[in-house]
């Protein structure tokens, strides 16, 4: 499956991330990627190896606090619940030029 039909599948107001080459490469609404950027006119007809829902929880204002980044499921945050805010993206890993899969799998 292509990265256009798997965009077909989905949302323009679903966030995803793209990784290729075990980098992220985009980042941000489908609607951003498909309408407005270039870079998807190169990349659309690339094979998707694999989709994922990832979770992203943290505290709303992390940045402007100073805060540590997205919590990762070995960490305790310290902060309460009500400060915080869940994401939800979709993470497409795209196949590599020599078949490796991407994110450091083989």
């Amino acid at each position: 499956m292509t990265l256009q039909e798997v965009a077909g599948l989905l949302e323009n107001s679903d966030e995803i991330r793209i990784i290729k080459d075990g980098k992220d490469i985009f980042t941000g609404w489908l609607a951003m990627l498909t309408e407005h950027n270039a870079m998807y006119t190169d990349i659309r007809n690339d094979t998707v190896e694999k989709v994922r829902v990832v979770p992203e929880i943290r505290h709303k204002r992390w940045k402007e606090l100073g805060l540590m980044r997205p919590l990762q499921p070995d960490e305790t945050p310290d902060y309460s619940f009500r400060d915080m805010q869940m994401s939800i993206y979709r993470a497409i890993y795209l196949k590599t030029q020599n078949g490796m899969r991407t994110g450091g799998e083989q």
